[in-house]
């Protein structure tokens, strides 16, 4: 009698575990029919098809942002698969969620843009300035694609002499995100000091351009030290990189003729501001010939002035000096006449004519004998000297 092989249920849900666990991470594509969080950790809900339905469980912390998915949304999801061993319950263990078709994929651009536009990342007002004339440039895209090509091309054409540093990522699929993440740090990282960073593609369909519209790119877009252009895609198409971008490109050909001036056009700016700079010296030379020939003959003419002027005031200064001679010779013999009246005047030549002066005492001159009496002592002076005198008698 053989013996049976009986597992307890722990047991055959371990087992059903391991094996489920060999089949490593599988992709399942789906219609959203129930999403919802808890306690903004964990992601539960599940996705059907035609005839059949899947639990699917993820944490919030890997997934990003989850609320641009809704019920009603095609999804791929990137999972494992796994029982749960306590209640038997099997569901997918999601490591990546994506939306699946133009609606889906419409519908969550949609919501990721206008929340991350609430939040401020397209902000007009915080985008950097582009250099005008950038020397090292920072290129992001995949190896050897027409983006590369073009872009390549014609700032080749434009200018000359820009170093290249270029970073292949991959564009499209599921690892484009996490590609272009990494190329971001890296150019950051080792070459910060690069003037711009080119991110850039050719066109494609929304699923095509799922890496362009991923939160965590955008975030790192948003986060990055040196200034970024988008161009992606064609002329009509918008991504949530061009958005956050510090300046957009409708194509890779037209991201290098915005962010390098065409050599031609600078050296015909170069001729204009040089011939106008010429005819402008040439304008200020003569200006400054005219204003000085005006000068010297506004002077010429007040030399010419003084001259004149000077020649009056020698004319008039020699009226002047005649005159002033011949004050001089009236003057001289007024003062000869003058020193004869006082000559005559003084008292040494008055007593030489044989006059004499009489004084008291004290030495007033006597003018009248009523200024004395008997025995007053009065004084006389002479030509050779002095007498004095007792008064005797007066006499009337």
């Amino acid at each position: 009698m053989e013996t049976e092989n009986i597992l307890g249920v722990s047991e055959f849900n371990e087992l059903i575990n391991a094996h489920l666990g060999l089949l490593g991470e599988v992709v399942v594509q789906g219609e959203i029919s129930e999403i919802k969080v808890s306690q903004n950790k964990w992601i539960f809900g599940s996705i059907k098809d035609e005839s059949a339905a899947l639990e699917i469980f993820g944490m919030i912390y890997q997934l990003g942002n989850i609320s641009q998915f809704e019920a009603g949304m095609v999804v791929k999801i990137y999972g494992t698969p796994r029982l749960y061993e306590k209640t038997g319950k099997f569901s997918i263990f999601i490591n990546r969620i994506m939306p699946v078709g133009e609606g889906s994929l419409r519908i969550a651009f949609e919501k990721l843009r206008d929340q991350l536009t609430k939040e401020g990342l397209f902000e007009i007002s915080r985008k950097r300035p582009i250099p005008q004339f950038p020397s090292t440039i920072g290129l992001i895209t995949a190896e050897d694609s027409q983006a590369y090509q073009d872009f390549i091309k014609i700032l080749s054409k434009r200018m000359g002499g820009i170093k290249i540093y270029f970073y292949p990522v991959s564009v499209q699929g599921k690892e484009s995100p996490n590609s272009i993440n990494e190329g971001i740090q890296y150019l950051n990282n080792y070459f910060p000091t690069l003037d711009l960073i080119v991110l850039t593609r050719g066109g494609g369909s929304l699923e095509d351009l799922i890496g362009f519209n991923n939160e965590a790119v955008v975030r790192q877009i948003f986060g990055s030290k040196i200034p970024i252009v988008s161009a992606i895609g064609h002329e009509g198409d918008w991504s949530l990189t061009d958005l956050v971008a510090d300046l957009r490109a409708s194509t890779p050909s037209n991201a290098a003729e915005l962010i390098v001036p065409d050599r031609n056009m600078i050296d015909e700016i170069i001729n204009s501001i040089v011939q106008k700079s010429k005819q402008n010296l040439m304008y200020q030379i003569q200006t400054k010939n005219n204003q000085a020939e005006l000068m010297i003959e506004k002077l010429n003419s007040n030399i010419r002035l003084l001259i004149h002027e000077m020649k009056q005031l020698i004319a008039q200064f020699g009226d002047l000096s005649s005159r002033i001679s011949e004050k001089i010779v009236q003057l001289k013999d007024r003062g000869l006449s003058l020193i004869r009246i006082l000559s005559n005047l003084n008292p040494q030549t008055i007593l030489q004519r044989g006059f004499s002066i009489t004084t008291t005492d004290d030495g007033k001159i006597i003018k009248s004998i009523n200024e004395l009496k008997n025995q007053d002592i009065m004084k006389t002076t002479l030509k050779d000297g002095k007498i004095s005198s007792i008064v005797k008698a007066i006499h009337k």
